[in-house]
């Protein structure tokens, strides 16, 4: 039987620096959790004329007899390996008829194990044009478009496969695996459950030879992903009872429950699998990346470090290291450990990434921005990437500079409402109202229900004198997020313009509980008590409104006055970032 493999694991990441731990390390876990798609396009072939050759065995073979005979010879040479002697084989078959789809089936295959991946698939839709209906030239040609990153045209190819047959157990699993890998569990489930013999987390029977194991473990990851632990518990206990001796199996199943986030469990398997193979540097690493995701610091950094001594070359477990050093505060420490991961490996984006993270933490934002703009430079399909160099340049004020730099991740990712949202927010800073009117805009038709974009569409309504509109959009605002303090805020101010003091005070007075720091909400409430003949409570809002202008200006921090707020810098809630490096299976397991 001939193999492939595609990488069922989802990449996600997040952008603070606890979550960006977390998710690394699941990433990490995760990617090695492979699925074999199982290229098989003889095997009826061979059992539909076997009884016809035997047939034929006395007599003269016909031509029909004879080519047959060549692309059995073909299947078995393939099966072993011996590729030179298939492709002679099944060229003859050809020759001796041209529109065999089998035989174009079978030397798409071999062509795709030479690498020649548009012979290939030139092959296969050769076979499919004769035979349209041929599941096995269909679930080779999506294994081809899986490899060749075509992944959603893979998908529809094993759909079309599972539509003409739905009992297909290599079409079935591979659609279940691509619709794991692209997040969609609740299709992918179904599909899984068919190829692994399971009904509702329960199994027919033990894995047959381990033909099933694969489908089950991906299928733990999914009920895992989905929230249906109590799906996936019975096959880990059915794993660990008929595999727990076995290491391959138990780091398999390692890997499949970090990959479902289930790091408890993950960590009691990996260090299962740590005594059956003692000092396997794979094995440790990921324990080490199990346990970081736990918090479990201490564990991790001494799971690592035991890695590393294994492999003092390998890069990822020095910047694992630097991970738990920046979790644990020791921030020259995570350092010079990703000063190490990039000595190892020069070219790796996300060691300057981390750098730069770990320098802004550190309020040392200027010697940030060549490691940001370097990560930039080696992996610009890193959405966060531009989002974190974007907010350190208005962090400095330099908003024509962060709105340059949202502007060209939008390019590569043109329909993302974070960055759209980020340009708006840098136009408004720097005064390009129109600008941040339609990205805000934009912003809102990829997300109609960003309470953000409704503020800052409410703020600059406001401030052009169109206080109804004003008014909807930050009641809008308000309606999807009630603890929105900008929207609070302009909502209380256009009130104070509008003289509707009744109506102004309960959302200011939210308003300076929300952000009790803000000097410029006071000074709000301020005029709103004197309106209302309150002095006393307008003698308390002025003072609390002057000792704040007073620190604000002491510290620094942009000269804010009762006509002009300073945007504070933006939310970098970042779009997903995949690319994290693979872990690694070890050769003895």
């Amino acid at each position: 039987m001939i193999t492939t493999f595609i990488d069922a694991g989802a990449a996600r990441r997040e952008s603070d620096s606890r979550r960006v731990r977390h998710a690394f390390a699941a990433c990490a876990v995760a990617a090695f959790v492979l699925a074999p798609l199982l290229l098989s396009p003889t095997r009826s072939l061979a059992q539909k004329r076997r009884g016809a050759s035997a047939r034929g065995a006395k007599v003269k073979e016909s031509p029909r007899a004879v080519e047959a005979s060549l692309v059995r010879e073909a299947a078995a040479h393939l099966q072993a390996g011996r590729l030179d002697e298939a492709e002679a084989a099944v060229r003859s078959a050809l020759a001796a008829d041209a529109r065999d789809p089998e035989a174009h089936a079978l030397l798409g295959v071999i062509h795709g194990q030479r690498g020649r991946a548009g012979e290939a698939e030139a092959e296969l839709r050769e076979a499919l044009r004769l035979d349209p209906r041929s599941t096995s030239a269909l679930t080779n040609l999506g294994v081809l478009l899986v490899r060749t990153n075509r992944a959603d045209e893979a998908v529809k190819t094993f759909e079309e496969a599972v539509l003409i047959a739905p009992d297909h157990a290599e079409a079935t699993y591979n659609l279940g695996s691509l619709y794991a890998a692209r997040g969609e569990f609740k299709r992918a489930i179904p599909l899984l459950e068919r190829a692994a013999g399971v009904k509702a987390g329960r199994p027919a029977g033990p894995p047959e030879g381990g033909r099933e194991l694969p489908a089950i473990l991906l299928l733990v990851t999914a009920y895992l992903r989905d929230g249906r632990g109590k799906d996936a518990q019975p096959l880990v206990e059915m794993i660990e009872r008929d595999g727990a001796a076995d290491a391959r199996q138990t780091f398999s199943l390692a890997l499949a429950l970090a990959e479902g986030g289930d790091y408890a469990q993950a960590v009691r398997f990996f260090e299962l699998t740590n005594r059956l193979r003692p000092n396997t540097f794979e094995v440790l690493y990921n324990l080490g990346v199990a346990l970081l995701n736990l918090d479990r610091l201490d564990e991790a950094r001494k799971a690592l470090q035991d890695a590393a001594t294994l492999k003092p070359e390998d890069a990822e477990v020095f910047f694992r290291l630097g991970v738990v050093a920046s979790a644990k505060g020791e921030s020259e420490n995570a350092l010079g450990l990703w000063q190490r991961t990039l000595k190892l490996r020069p070219e790796y984006a996300e060691g300057y990434f981390m750098i730069a993270e770990e320098l802004v933490k550190n309020q040392r934002n200027e010697r940030a921005f060549p490691f940001y703009e370097r990560a930039v430079a080696l992996d610009p399909s890193q959405g966060i990437y531009h989002v974190r160099l974007g907010v350190a340049h208005f962090r400095a004020r330099r908003y024509a500079q962060a709105r340059e730099t949202f502007e060209n991740a939008l390019k590569r990712l043109p329909d993302n409402a974070t960055l759209q949202y980020l340009v708006g927010y840098a136009a408004r800073a720097e005064g390009q109202f129109d600008v941040a009117l339609g990205a805000f805009r934009r912003a809102l038709e990829l997300e109609p229900n960003n309470a953000d974009a409704y503020a800052n569409l409410g703020f600059l309504t406001a401030e052009r004198g169109q206080h109804e509109e004003a008014e909807r959009l930050l009641r809008r605002a308000l309606a999807l997020s009630p603890e929105n303090y900008p929207a609070t805020y302009d909502l209380g101010r256009l009130l104070v313009r509008l003289k509707r003091y009744d109506e102004a005070l309960p959302l200011l007075e939210r308003g300076a509980r929300i952000e009790q720091s803000d000097p410029g909400v006071h000074y709000q409430l301020f005029l709103v008590y004197s309106r209302l003949k309150r002095k006393a409570d307008a003698d308390r809002e002025l003072a609390i409104f002057k000792k704040l202008e007073e620190a604000r200006k002491d510290s620094d921090a942009g000269g804010a006055s009762v006509k002009t707020e300073q945007l504070p810098p933006p939310d970098a809630a970042s779009p997903a970032r995949g690319g994290a490096t693979p872990a690694r299976k070890p050769p003895g397991i």
